[in-house]
């Protein structure tokens, strides 16, 4: 047992030297191809991007750490964004009080957006966690569902109405304590969860649900209810991205959150092939591998097309170094012997 933990952790160190030395050229490339690369302003504007695929892959992290995909969380954003842009686009948004350029009808706004996310996140786990129905075709089919509902709200059109005066835009152009607002929220989501998955009982649960939900349950963990909880955060952390990208955008677009799917993905194997494991370490330095890419990309005017074919052969790429077979993913078969319960601490 020494000697296997010894050669992990030395594969998972030359994992990580790999990926460094990976970033490192990624900088090195862009910044002698465009002279902008470097500059304070670009990577001011890339970590504000960053912030919205890493709450994305970071919900998604949860959804893998269970043992399970997710393939509507992109769809249900859909649906939060217009949510809080049909809230806005209303008389009521305009009548309510101001206070620092932001009217206060904003706020529920937006948290009735993440709260239609988090319902769609709980129904995905219920259908999964509750009623043992395949995790990609019921994501798939309720994701299919929220976005029919998104076009509700528009007719497939964009939603414009007092985006420039309700004040919602100060949510992507706000700073606080000297960071733009999403890269703060950003990284105190990141904190937050990092603390869950690694300082807590909880955390211990989500990975024993998804390492062996037959031990898990006899461990005296409540799998279900970690499932759902799961797809949950997923779907609420992704509706808070997509809010966050029309608020970037400054208008409501139906479509807000249509290209999180593959982005996150490739962010949570990237984080997977370097440390071994899904984990929140891992998704923030896969986004942000990710996210170097698409912004050199952007600077010299490479065509969406190319950057998502890119994207797309960097996922499979890192499902190949992850392993074919890694632990995440299989459904082991386990000798329960009769001996009494113990409960996971």
């Amino acid at each position: 047992m020494a000697v296997k933990s010894k050669q992990e952790l030395s594969s998972k160190n030359k994992s990580i030297i790999v990926f460094l030395g990976m970033l490192v050229s990624i900088i090195i490339t862009f910044s002698l191809l465009h002279d902008a690369y470097l500059t304070t302003r670009n990577f001011t504007m890339l970590f504000r991007h960053m912030s919205m695929y890493a709450l994305t892959g970071l919900g998604l992290t949860f959804v893998i750490v269970v043992g399970h995909f997710d393939m509507s969380f992109h769809l249900v954003g859909c649906l939060a964004a217009m949510t809080t842009s049909f809230i806005i686009g209303t008389d009521m948004m305009m009548a309510s009080p101001e206070i620092g350029g932001m009217h206060i009808m904003v706020i529920p706004a937006i948290l009735l957006g993440v709260l239609a996310g988090i319902f769609w996140g709980v129904v995905n786990g219920i259908a999964v966690g509750r009623w043992k129905l395949p995790d990609m075709v019921t994501t798939i089919g309720v994701g299919s569902v929220a976005f029919g509902l998104a076009y509700l709200y528009s007719g497939g059109t964009f939603i414009y109405n007092n985006f420039l005066t309700s004040g919602i835009l100060l949510l992507n152009e706000a700073e606080w304590f000297g960071l733009p607002f999403p890269v703060l929220l950003m990284l105190i989501a990141f904190v937050t969860a990092y603390m869950v998955l690694n300082r807590s009982k909880h955390g211990r649960r989500f990975y024993a649900t998804g390492d062996n939900k037959i031990a898990a349950i006899f461990s005296g963990v409540k799998v279900k209810s970690y499932i759902i909880a799961a797809f949950a955060i997923c779907c609420g952390l992704t509706s808070l991205a997509a809010i966050l990208t029309t608020s970037a955008q400054g208008v409501g677009n139906v479509k807000a959150s249509l290209n999180f799917l593959m982005n996150a993905y490739a962010s949570v194997y990237i984080g997977i092939a370097v440390f071994k494991k899904a984990s929140v370490i891992g998704t923030f330095c896969g986004t942000l591998f990710t996210t170097l890419m698409l912004n050199g990309f952007t600077l010299m005017s490479v065509p969406f097309y190319l950057s998502d074919l890119i994207i797309a052969i960097t996922l499979i790429v890192a499902i190949i170094a992850s392993g074919s077979d890694f632990k995440l993913f299989r459904r082991k078969k386990m000798k329960i012997k009769a001996s009494p319960a113990r409960s996971l601490p």
